[in-house]
């Protein structure tokens, strides 16, 4: 009875772990909804397999489905304990649905747990930014160029005051609450409060819920990041040129690509495209391409769309990487392509 039970258990966590496979390389090859798939039957049998919640988390960030990626963040937090990874999708979430003071808790936790996302930097100096609070904004965008990050440059020259080229480079903080400032520990206590009372199956995913936080969180200079110091050669960094670019595909879809120069980048490939949507609008995409004209990085951006159909803005996601521009000077330029639909019917 007992050899049965061991062998039954080990057949379990091989069909386990083979789906966990699968299921990061359906997100690698941007297969999104399959992913998601795989995921949930991972986290049926095994919620705290692996990293399994942050992917799946992860994933439906991608896809726009915010509440969700909050989510199975505070379920991840509730089963594993806080880390940057968790503290990162937690705070993206709420700053992608507006929730502004919780945001700003949560990103300043993944900044001090070590978090190396330029994102996390960009999207709480934002919120520093909106409440008057320049010279913390500043502070993290310093942070986000060391990661490499040109809307940051291009944000610190448009904002800033005049500040030496370096700072000095400090060590990244242990990812535990040990030795942390007591606004930062007292922030992770809330995240963690929270998920006691409001962490939800993934069945009740449709809930909204809000972490009762404080916009007045003392940012902490010395959360560093990539070990780099922060410099900004100016010949690498694109102006802020938001000509576009636009592309009529058919009747129903024209594409319009801007920002930091990209409209005047020649495009030298294109993916074929079909949009079918009862819903007419536009869906905004994130786009960075490297010097050889590759695209490394899109994301769906909501506050810049008027539709958020999942299965469109996974489509739009894909398709936004399948661009190839020509080579150019330039390490990194970001901008967005703007997908501009007319309605089928």
């Amino acid at each position: 009875m007992f050899s049965t039970f061991v062998l039954n258990a080990q057949a379990l966590d091989e069909e386990v772990g083979f789906r966990y496979v699968k299921a990061e390389y359906l997100v690698s090859t941007q297969r999104f909804d399959d992913a998601i798939r795989e995921l949930n039957e991972i986290i049926k049998v095994q919620p705290g397999f692996k990293e399994a919640l942050i992917i799946r988390g992860e994933t439906k960030f991608t896809l726009a489905a915010y509440k969700g990626a909050k989510e199975d963040a505070l379920q991840y937090i509730d089963i594993k304990g806080i880390n940057a990874a968790a503290a990162t999708l937690l705070g993206r979430s709420e700053y992608a649905m507006s929730k502004m003071p919780s945001a700003l808790n949560s990103l300043t936790v993944a900044i001090a747990l070590g978090s190396k996302d330029e994102k996390v930097y960009m999207e709480r100096a934002q919120i520093l930014l909106n409440n008057g609070k320049n010279d913390d904004a500043c502070s993290d965008w310093e942070k986000a160029i060391a990661l490499g990050s040109t809307t940051a440059a291009i944000n610190y020259s448009k904002y800033c005051k005049a500040k030496s080229n370096q700072v000095q480079n400090t060590t990244a903080p242990s990812p535990t609450n040990q030795g942390l400032p007591k606004e930062v520990t007292q922030a992770t206590e809330n995240i963690v409060s929270e998920t006691e009372d409001k962490v939800k199956t993934p069945e009740q995913n449709n809930a909204q819920t809000e972490t009762n936080t404080t916009d007045s969180l003392v940012i902490q200079n010395n959360a560093e990041t990539s070990g780099k110091p922060f410099s900004m050669d100016e010949s690498k960094v694109p102006q802020e040129d938001n000509t576009p670019n636009d592309i009529v595909i058919d009747e129903e879809l024209t594409l319009s690509i801007l920002g930091q120069g990209l409209g005047n980048r020649r495009v030298l490939e294109r993916p074929s495209i079909l949009i079918l949507s009862d819903t007419e609008g536009v869906m905004a995409v994130e786009i960075c391409v490297n010097e050889n004209g590759r695209v490394d990085y899109s994301e769906f951006q909501a506050a810049k769309s008027t539709i958020d159909t999942k299965s469109l803005v996974s489509l739009a996601v894909r398709k936004a990487k399948d661009f190839w521009f020509e080579k150019s000077d330039f390490p990194k330029q970001c901008g967005y392509i703007y997908f501009k639909i007319k309605s089928s019917n």
